[in-house]
């Protein structure tokens, strides 16, 4: 009998015997599979072995075991077994994966085409953006938010519906558990300082947000534009940022597999220096929204 103990596992008092492992996490190093299998032996539940890995930062190796136990919990499942997604006739490049957050980058998520559609269409609706009030969930304008948005109805039109049944595909996710397209822009000077896209619960405006479809569990943008100074979006806790590129697309957890908010979700949008920055936001609810 082999005793190891792994930092902050709170399970169980871990003793391995030295046996053949019988599920093999391809995101994990062979003594997490053995504290993994350990657990499952005794008995302990998926979900529970889940969250420990979670909160040790493996977020991505939790929905391959998740995925393995066929176990459905409201959370997007993305296929990560491969360095590239094959979606609609073409191939989308997985490019950037982080644990804490969980963060996702794919290439060639739409072409330049699609791109300009979705511009087009949008440039009619645009709005100054407005942000929820933790308080009252009324929305209101801010200077902590300087870029203007387009909002659209699920499938409002072909183009909008090409991109929502694309991230469903690619996330596993049901396109009713998405909100509403926007479509933002932010000129020379445009930003969105450091915030949550998750609703803080504890406060009577996040309680009234999530009558509807629940708690945002995800956000996925894509990038319509190429930007030529500035833009970027920032995860300030992970010390980290995605630069903007027509085509590409950014995908990241707002909550904890135990729903909790995940405070390394914190992200801005940096100010654009010089050009104009076009994305597109989806925010994904844990139940059908509308």
């Amino acid at each position: 009998t082999k005793c190891i103990v792994l930092k902050k596992a709170k399970i169980l008092t871990l003793r391995f015997s030295m046996t053949t492992t019988s599920y093999l996490n391809p995101h994990l190093t062979q003594e997490w599979n053995d504290w993994l299998n350990t657990n499952i032996s005794n008995g302990v539940e998926i979900t529970t072995l889940a969250k420990t890995l979670e909160q040790h930062g493996y977020h991505i190796a939790v929905g391959d075991l998740l995925k393995n136990y066929q176990i459905d919990i409201k959370h997007p499942q993305i296929d990560l077994s491969k360095n590239f997604i094959d979606i609609d006739n073409r191939r989308i490049p997985i490019i950037f994966t982080a644990q804490a957050p969980k963060v996702v980058v794919f290439d060639n998520f739409l072409s330049h085409e699609e791109c300009q559609q979705l511009i087009a269409c949008a440039e009619d609706k645009f709005q100054t953006a407005t942000v929820v009030n933790a308080q009252t969930g009324e929305y209101f304008t801010t200077t902590e938010r300087t870029n203007m948005n387009a909002v659209f109805q699920r499938q409002e039109n072909a183009i909008v519906s090409v991109l929502e049944s694309r991230i469903a595909k690619v996330l596993n996710f049901p396109i009713d558990n998405g909100e509403g397209l926007q479509i933002l822009r932010y000129h020379s000077g445009g930003e969105y300082k450091p915030h949550f896209d998750f609703f803080d619960t504890t406060k009577a405006g996040g309680q009234k947000a999530i009558e509807i479809g629940g708690q945002r569990v995800a956000t996925f943008l894509t990038y319509l534009s190429d930007v030529e100074s500035g833009g970027a979006t920032r995860f300030p806790s992970a010390n980290c940022e995605i630069r903007p590129k027509e085509g590409m697309a950014l995908y990241f957890s707002n909550i904890l597999l135990n729903n909790n908010p995940d405070p390394l979700s914190l992200h801005s949008s940096v100010p654009v220096i010089t050009g104009t920055k076009y994305i597109a936001t989806k925010w994904l609810r844990q139940y059908p929204y509308g």
